[in-house]
C-alpha cells in the first residue's frame, strides 16, 4: 500500500476507491479523508452559490460558455477576472469554508500534476505528493492503411481474447472520437460483439425536448414538468432545475438550462459488453485495453493558447500554461503506455475523407511498429460477404487483388456483386401517416425541395437526416431579418437590438470583426429603406408575420409562412422580401414549382390576412460583398436597395405605391419614357397576379398529394444541361443517383408561363 499519512488525501476517485479496498483488505485503521481536486478547491478558496452564473450572464451580458470559463477561473488573482469576483462577492454569492484550512495538517496529493500556485499554498502544510510510478514495458504499435482495416483488427482481436476465457466486461476500448462512430457500430455488428456507446445526453432525449419546447412557449417550470410523464428522464430534469436556483424564466434562464441539460450525459449500459471509455479512464492493471486512433495531434490532446487567461498571464500567476499541459498530457500517455500490461494501440493512415500520421509519441519512445496483419475469415459470414465486395471495387477499379480475393470468391459464388439498385421503392401509405402522426406542416422551402428532388424532400423534411448548422451567412441573414423585423416598434434601437441578437453566439474574434462593420452597412439600410417608404402611401407594415393555410386532407396538413414584410394601405399592398447576399431573381420555370417564394407570399397574403389585393411583389436586398467592400458605399448600398420584382399595371395605383415613379428611385427599372413605360420595367396585370397565386394553390396541391402517395422517387432536374437539383444536395451520397433519374427540362420564361402579362 501507498505511504500515506493521517490527514487529506487529494486523489482522483478510481484512486481513492482502490486504497478503501486495500485498507479493507489489510483491516487497517487509518484516520484520512478524501477529496478531489476540485473538491478541494473549492474548500481551501471558497465556492459559488448557484445563482452566481444567472447573476454574471445579467450583469455582464455573457453568454453561457464565457460566464462559465470566468466563473471556473473566478479565484485566480487576474486583471481579467477580479472585476467579476469583486462583483461576486459583493451580492454576497462567494461563500467561504473559515475553519477548513485550520484543520489542515498532513496533505498528500496522488497522481494529479498541480498548477504551481496551488503546490506554493499546500507547501505551507506537511505536503506529501505521490506520482504515477512509471513501468518499462514497450508494447508494438499497429499501423492500419485504413480506419476500416483498424476497427477490423480490433474487433477480431477481442473475439481471440473472448475464445481464450478473457471476460468481456474486463475489455475496454478508447480513442473513438466521432468519425469513428458509425463505422464501429457496423463492424461490431456484423463480429456480434456486445458494446457500450458512450454516454448521450440528456438534452437529446425526446422527454427534455418536450419539456424545452413547453418551457420556451410557458415560461413557466411547473407546467412544463407537468406535461412530461413520470419517469427516471424526469426526475434527472427536476435535479437539475434543482441545482439551479433561476430567479426567473427569462431568455438567459432558458440558455442556461438549456446548457445544463447538455451536460448532463444518460449511460445505456448492456451487461455482458465491451465498455467504450476516454483514455484517462484507464486505471487497472488486470483489465484489458484497446487505444484506437494513435495519431498525430489526436493522442496526446494538444492545448491550445485560447484561455480567457493567456500563458503570459497564467505564467506569472502560477498557473499552468497550454505548453505546461501539453507536455503532462503526454506524460499521461507514456505512462499508460509503459505501465499497462494488457494493452493494443493503434492507429491509421487514412479514413473516408483524411490522411494521418502517426503519433509522435511512438518515436520518442521507440517503439515497433507492426504493418503487417492477416484478417481471419472464419469469424463472420456477413462480414466476409462485404470484405469481399470491397475486395472486387479494389480489383476492377484499380487492378489491386487481394490475397484473400480468389478463396472468398470460391466461398460466396453468388454474392450478387455490382447488382445494387438505387430505386426507391414505395412505402405504405399508412405507415408514413403513423410516422407523421397524422400532422405534416409545408412550406415554401420544403415544397421547393419536392420540386428539386422528391426523395430530397423525403431525406429532410420527413427523415430530417440534415442536421442544423447555423453558418456564418446564415447568422448574418437571421441577425439583419431580426432587426428589421423590429424597426416599426416604439423606441426602435438597432445597435441594441444588433448586438443583443449576438451575446449568446460562438463568434470568432475574426467574425466580430466583420459584424461591427456589417452593423454599419445595416444602419444604412435602415435609413434608406425610411427614406424609400417617404415617397409611398403604404404607411402600415406588417414583419415576419406567421400565417398558417389550412391544407388538411385526410390527415391535418398545414401550408404555412412568414412574409418579411407587407406594407400596405387599406386591402392594398405590395410584398417585400429581404436578402442578404447577391441574388439571381427570377420567376421563370415556376411551372414546374421553383422559384415559388414571392408567389408563394403572394397565396398566403390573398388567402391567410384578410384577402389583402396585392400590386407589387419584391426582393430587397440588404447586403453583397460590393456594398461591404465599396468606396462610395452610399451610393451602391442605395442602389442595391431598390426593389427588384414586378408590378401592378396601373399607372395610379403606382403612384401611391412610388411617387418617383416616373424615373423611380425606389422600384429598379422602373420609369416613364414619352411612349409609356421604359421597355425593361417590370410590370404585371391583375389576371396575371391572380394566376401567379392559383398556380401556387395547384403546386401546393400537386405536391401534397404526391407526399401522401409516397412518391419520394429520386428525381433530380437538370435544365438546359444545368443540374439544378444535385450541385449542393447533402444527401448525394445517400442515393447514388444515376443519369437515369434526371429529368431534362428546358427554360419556361415567366412572361410565357403568365400570358397576358406586359414586359415580364
Amino acid at each position: 500500500m501507498l505511504n500515506i499519512k493521517e490527514g487529506l488525501v487529494i486523489a482522483p476517485n478510481y484512486i481513492k476507491e482502490n486504497i478503501l479496498k486495500q485498507i479493507s483488505k489489510e483491516k487497517k485503521l487509518i484516520n484520512i479523508k478524501f477529496m478531489t481536486k476540485e473538491e478541494f478547491i473549492k474548500n481551501y478558496y471558497g465556492s459559488l452559490k448557484p445563482e452566481s452564473l444567472y447573476f454574471l450572464m445579467k450583469n455582464f451580458n455573457l453568454n453561457y460558455h464565457t460566464a462559465i470559463k470566468y466563473l471556473n477561473n473566478i479565484f485566480i488573482n487576474s486583471k481579467e477576472i477580479t472585476p467579476y469576483f469583486l462583483k461576486l462577492k459583493e451580492a454576497n454569492l462567494i461563500e467561504i469554508n473559515p475553519y477548513f484550512k485550520q484543520n489542515l495538517k498532513n496533505i498528500t496529493v496522488i497522481s494529479y500534476e498541480l498548477d504551481p500556485y496551488l503546490i506554493k499554498s499546500l507547501k505551507k502544510y506537511n505536503l506529501n505528493i505521490i506520482k504515477n510510478e512509471i513501468g518499462n514495458l514497450n508494447p508494438v504499435i499497429h499501423e492500419f492503411q485504413s480506419q476500416t482495416d483498424e476497427i477490423i483488427y480490433t474487433a477480431q482481436s477481442i473475439i481471440n481474447k473472448l475464445n481464450n476465457n478473457i471476460d468481456i466486461n474486463n475489455i475496454y476500448i478508447s480513442g473513438l472520437t466521432e468519425d469513428y462512430k458509425s463505422e464501429f457500430i457496423r463492424i461490431f455488428n456484423l463480429f456480434n460483439i456486445p458494446f457500450n456507446h458512450k454516454p448521450y445526453t440528456l438534452y437529446s432525449s425526446k422527454v427534455v425536448q418536450i419539456f424545452i419546447k413547453t418551457l420556451i412557449k410557458t415560461k413557466d417550470l411547473q407546467t412544463s414538468l407537468d406535461a412530461l410523464k413520470d419517469s427516471e428522464l424526469k426526475n434527472k430534469i427536476i435535479n437539475v432545475l434543482n441545482t439551479l436556483r433561476l430567479p426567473i424564466i427569462d431568455d438567459i434562464s432558458l440558455e442556461i438550462i438549456t446548457n445544463k441539460l447538455k451536460e448532463i450525459t444518460i449511460e445505456t449500459k448492456v451487461n455482458n459488453a465491451v465498455q467504450t471509455i476516454d483514455i484517462n479512464q484507464i486505471n487497472d492493471k488486470t483489465n484489458h485495453y484497446y487505444i484506437l486512433g494513435f495519431n498525430q495531434g489526436i493522442i496526446p490532446h494538444i492545448n491550445k493558447d485560447d484561455d480567457i487567461i493567456t500563458d503570459k498571464e497564467k505564467e506569472k500567476l502560477g498557473i499552468l500554461t497550454s505548453l505546461d499541459k501539453n507536455k503532462i498530457n503526454q506524460k499521461q500517455i507514456e505512462y499508460i503506455i509503459k505501465t499497462f500490461p494488457h494493452l493494443t494501440i493503434s492507429y491509421k493512415l487514412k479514413d473516408t475523407f483524411n490522411t494521418y500520421y502517426p503519433s509522435a509519441i511512438i518515436n520518442k519512445l521507440n517503439l515497433n511498429v507492426q504493418k503487417d496483419h492477416q484478417i481471419n475469415l472464419t469469424y463472420s459470414n456477413k462480414f466476409n460477404q462485404l470484405y469481399l465486395g470491397t475486395m472486387l471495387d479494389d480489383y476492377f477499379k484499380y487492378n489491386e487483388k487481394n490475397t484473400n480475393l480468389n478463396k472468398l470468391l470460391a466461398t460466396y459464388p453468388n454474392i450478387n456483386y455490382a447488382s445494387y439498385s438505387n430505386e426507391y421503392h414505395h412505402i405504405e401509405k399508412n405507415l408514413l401517416k403513423e410516422y407523421l402522426n397524422n400532422n405534416l406542416t409545408l412550406s415554401y422551402t420544403s415544397l421547393n425541395n419536392y420540386a428539386l428532388c422528391p426523395f430530397k424532400f423525403y431525406a429532410k423534411h420527413i427523415l430530417k437526416l440534415e442536421p442544423f448548422e447555423e453558418t456564418f451567412a446564415l447568422l448574418i441573414g437571421n441577425l439583419f431579418h431580426e432587426v428589421l423585423s423590429q424597426m416599426y416598434n416604439d423606441n426602435f434601437n438597432p445597435k441594441e437590438m444588433y448586438y443583443d441578437f449576438l451575446k449568446d453566439k460562438q463568434i470568432t474574434p475574426k467574425e466580430t470583426f466583420y459584424l461591427d462593420k456589417l452593423f454599419k452597412t445595416l444602419n444604412k439600410d435602415i435609413e434608406i429603406i425610411k427614406n424609400q417608404e417617404k415617397h409611398s402611401t403604404y404607411k402600415h407594415h406588417l414583419t415576419e408575420t406567421p400565417i398558417e393555410i389550412d391544407k388538411s386532407k385526410d390527415i391535418k396538413i398545414t401550408f404555412k409562412g412568414k412574409i418579411d414584410k407587407l406594407s400596405y394601405n387599406d386591402k392594398n399592398a405590395i410584398i417585400i422580401d429581404y436578402k442578404t447576399g447577391s441574388i439571381k431573381a427570377t420567376l421563370d420555370n415556376i411551372n414546374y414549382g421553383l422559384n415559388m417564394q414571392l408567389p408563394t407570399y403572394i397565396y398566403l397574403a390573398q388567402n391567410g390576412l384578410n384577402k389583402y389585393k396585392i400590386n407589387g411583389f419584391y426582393l430587397q436586398t440588404l447586403l453583397t460583398n460590393k456594398t461591404l467592400d465599396s468606396k462610395d458605399s452610399e451610393k451602391d448600398i442605395k442602389q442595391n436597395l431598390k426593389l427588384k420584382g414586378y408590378t401592378i399595371n396601373d399607372e395610379n395605383i403606382i403612384s401611391q405605391i412610388d411617387d418617383t415613379y416616373q424615373n423611380s428611385e425606389v422600384i429598379s427599372s422602373l420609369k416613364t419614357t414619352k411612349n409609356g413605360f421604359y421597355v425593361n420595367a417590370k410590370l404585371i396585370d391583375r389576371k396575371g397576379i391572380d394566376k401567379l397565386s392559383d398556380l401556387t394553390n395547384k403546386n401546393i396541391e400537386n405536391a401534397i398529394n404526391n407526399i401522401l402517395n409516397t412518391n419520394f422517387k429520386i428525381n433530380p432536374k437538370r435544365i438546359d444541361n444545368d443540374n439544378i437539383s444535385c450541385k449542393y444536395c447533402p444527401f448525394k451520397d445517400l442515393c447514388f443517383v444515376t443519369e437515369n433519374d434526371i429529368t431534362d427540362l428546358k427554360t419556361v420564361k415567366f412572361k410565357d408561363i403568365i400570358g397576358g402579362e406586359k414586359n415580364a
